[in-house]
């Protein structure tokens, strides 16, 4: 039936479904929280492995000796803890009065020797040694006793400021004494308060002392010198190092892509961005740059191939909500930009190769904590200094001075280069010394270094479901539940929490909704075609999965529709009886209608079957209605009958005139036009709707007239009245036509003429008492024919 609308619809619609195919997107993601981030949580010092820690020189790299690097009790410790720098030098005798010459000068093999006689040595001198500190003073004697003292011995002495002091004796040696190579040294220190003058001026007296008559040895002397050790100048330098990375956490940049964005005359090269015309100034403008949720956006920092080539000039421009943006106005470099959620960069060059450009957020800053304690003797003010580096960069270069309180802040943006690469943090103190050998400690000692700026954003993820995809369906055919909800999952709202809902753009052709979880498609009747449908789940956040998919509904030739019939309809033998009958046809209006019996004919038009029974008796008529495809067929059964038709043809008042007061005879004229007879026929007679008589007719058969006469006592008045005949009125009696049982006539009555003797007969009746006896008379009839009667025929439904 549709045959050729489904062609239409389907031509129609494949172009449609390549077009539309399911499409599944999600909103924006929701911020759940933030929260900030310490980008060096090991500034704290609590835990010493996550430091490294080194100490060495400063120019050969050999491990430091005067400097010490320690994490431990919450704090960094770099502490330079340099020592007395003593020299030692021995200054020999000069000068004997003793003509001891050859125990002068340094030991040289030549000795003086006594085996009595005293050997004194004097003036030490000690040119080029005496603005040093004196620390020490030790007499050395390089001598010897070949031969064992049994009796005799050996003594040693000094004078010294007018004083005399023993320093030695040697006797009942076991064996000889040699310290010709192997000095022998006397610690005089406490003698004295030494001054360079009292130790150039000592007298050192050497004697052998022989006991009697024969010498056990004798005392041969190389030299006598006073070795002093003092505080001389010295320099040198050692560094101290200590270093952390941190890359728990993604560091609080934005790296702008520079191959995208607006250029003038500003190409992207191997270097990256610069003038595409020498001598020319080239533009760039950024793309727009989003502040991250709940956050600041920071500073605008750029790197080139070449800094000597730097003619970079920035500029900025700000939005609300990232449509409508100021004018762009310069910028310093490292400037905080404007706190808005969007922000355009632009710069400008002629020479300049930009490599980078990067917006750091929330103004990553370092803060360093701590103090310089201790002394700074003989440290180079200029050369002493401690420098913070960030990913290898230097943020600042500053002295070591003495401080009871060191709080320092340091933006560190410019120093990130990646959101992604860990963070490294470096502090380094040169310790740099040119002093006069005093001993001297200095401390740097940090108790908390950090770095802010880093954030966190905990989001509200999008619910993500399975797609149900396009459906195609039939028209007329079932619906569909589709799984769903137990499909979908999201981070932080249970299942049965989750909000579906549905657009549909043909709810003629489908209804959708959620039945316990499930898509429930449901098809309208008798339509077809497409249906777009948006389905979205909203989690408690109001964050959204949307999936857009098409619903087809193919279509389908519905046969015709055709009501069903009586069970039993009865119908009049060759008589032409047209019956009412229900069809229709949603799918098409070209249709054709059958029966199986020749006399049976259908109209579509009028909605009417014309039957016209050629032979008494129970029938059964098929009634087809088809359309192009299909047809639908019903059968009718008829029970055929050959009835009587009785109508009244003639109602006969009379010749004369009919007068009022008089009573009148009417003959009403029955005629059976019916196939059959028809008995115990009444016949009711009326004046203006009211009962006159009633008459019967015994039978009449096809064809056949008959007649009754009714009684009329005409009224007094005069003028016209209505006089009608009914047959059958209570349709007692089955006929073909029931429609033509009454007639009626017009009756004029006419006033009676005067008469001299109104009572002349004695024996002449009322008209009262004349009605009363006829009714009576009448009524006695119908109960005879009643009670000798057959059954009475009865009209079947």
């Amino acid at each position: 039936m549709r045959t050729l609308c489904a062609k239409k619809f389907i031509a129609s619609g494949l172009l449609l479904l390549f077009v539309l195919a399911p499409l599944s997107s999600v909103s924006a993601r929701s911020v759940h929280e933030t929260t900030a981030v310490d980008l060096l949580p090991q500034g704290d010092f609590e835990d010493s492995t996550e430091w490294s820690v080194d100490a060495y020189t400063s120019f050969s790299q050999d491990q430091a000796l005067y400097t010490e690097v320690m994490v431990a009790d919450s704090r960094l410790t770099m502490v330079h803890d340099r020592p007395v720098n003593l020299d030692t030098m021995v200054f020999w005798a000069q000068s004997t009065p003793t003509n001891s010459n050859n125990s002068l000068y340094a030991p040289d093999g030549a000795y003086s020797w006594s085996s009595g006689p005293e050997m004194e040595l004097t003036n030490f001198y000690a040119a080029g040694s005496t603005q040093y500190e004196i620390e020490q003073v030790k007499l050395v004697f390089a001598f010897a006793v070949p031969h064992t003292l049994s009796q005799d011995s050996v003594r040693f002495s000094v004078e010294y400021n007018g004083n005399f002091s023993s320093l030695a004796t040697f006797a009942h040696t076991q064996a000889p004494l040699d310290h010709m190579t192997n000095y022998w040294k006397k610690d005089i220190s406490t003698l004295d308060a030494w001054t360079w003058s009292s130790l150039q001026n000592l007298i050192v007296t050497a004697n052998y002392e022989s006991v009697g008559s024969t010498d056990d040895s004798q005392l041969n002397l190389d030299a006598v010198g006073v070795e002093v050790t003092m505080q001389t100048p010295w320099y040198g330098g050692e560094v101290a190092e200590a270093s952390t990375s941190f890359s728990a956490h993604e560091t609080p940049v934005i790296v702008l892509d520079l191959t995208a964005g607006e250029s003038e005359n500003m190409g992207y090269a191997a270097c990256g961005l610069q003038s595409s015309v020498d001598g020319a100034t080239g533009q760039w403008t950024s793309n727009v740059i989003e502040t991250p949720p709940n956050q600041r956006i920071g500073r605008v920092h750029f790197t080139l191939q070449n800094e000597s080539l730097d003619d970079v000039v920035l500029h900025y421009a700000s939005s609300a909500d990232g449509t409508s943006f100021t004018a762009f106005e310069v910028m310093d470099e490292h400037m905080l930009l404007p706190d808005q959620p969007y922000t355009k960069v632009r710069v400008t060059t002629i020479e300049a190769c930009i490599s980078e450009i990067t917006i750091d957020v929330n103004d990553p800053t370092l803060t360093l904590n701590g103090r310089i304690f201790g002394d700074l003797d003989g440290l180079d003010s200029s050369y002493s200094r401690w420098l913070l580096f960030v990913n290898d960069e230097l943020v600042t270069n500053q002295p070591v001075e003495l401080s009871s309180s060191i709080s320092l802040s340091f933006p560190v943006g410019a120093h990130i280069h990646s959101p992604t690469a860990p963070l490294h943090v470096e502090l380094k103190a040169w310790f740099t010394w040119d002093s006069q050998g005093g001993e001297s400690t200095t401390a740097f000692e940090v108790t908390a270094m950090s770095i802010t700026g880093g954030y966190n954003i905990t989001w509200d993820e999008n619910p993500t479901c399975v797609a149900i995809g396009d459906q195609t369906m039939i028209e007329d055919g079932g619906g569909r539940i589709l799984p769903f909800l137990h499909r979908c999952q999201d981070d932080r709202t249970v299942n049965e929490n989750l909000v579906v809902s549905f657009t549909n753009t043909n709810p003629n052709l489908v209804l959708v909704d959620l039945s316990q979880g499930d898509v429930r498609v449901r098809l309208m009747p008798e339509v077809s075609g497409f249906a777009t449908v948006t389905t979205t789940v909203l989690d408690e956040a109001g964050n959204a999965w949307k999936e857009v998919f098409m619903i087809t509904v193919s279509p389908v030739d519905d046969p015709p529709t055709l009501t069903e019939f009586q069970s039993l309809i009865p119908v009049q033998l060759s008589v032409p009886t047209a019956l009412d009958f229900t069809y229709g046809d949603l799918d098409s209006d070209d249709l054709s209608a059958s029966t199986n019996r020749s006399w049976a004919s259908v109209d579509l038009v009028t909605r009417t079957i014309t039957v016209t029974a050629p032979t008494p008796g129970f029938h059964s008529v098929l009634v087809s209605i088809c359309d192009q495809t299909s047809c639908t067929e019903r059968v009718m059964d008829l029970e055929v009958m050959a009835l009587p038709d009785l109508i009244i043809e003639t109602i006969d008042a009379g010749d004369d005139a009919i007068l009022a007061g008089d009573v009148a005879a009417v003959r009403v004229f029955v005629r059976n036009n019916g196939q059959a007879d028809a008995s115990m026929i009444s016949v009711r007679c009326e004046m203006n709707s009211e009962l006159v008589a009633i008459g019967t007719l015994p039978i009449l058969r096809p064809g056949e007239l008959g007649s009754v006469t009714c009684d009329w006592g005409v009224p007094e008045q005069t003028g016209v009245i209505q006089f009608s005949a009914v047959v059958d009125r209570g349709l007692e009696i089955d006929e073909g036509d029931e429609t033509n049982n009454e007639a009626a006539i017009a009756v004029e009555i006419e006033a009676s003429p005067s008469s001299a003797d109104d009572s002349s007969s004695s024996i002449e009746m009322s008209d009262g008492a004349f009605y009363g006896l006829t009714v009576i008379g009448l009524l006695a009839i119908l109960g005879a024919f009643a009670f000798f009667a057959p059954a009475k025929i009865r009209k079947l439904e």
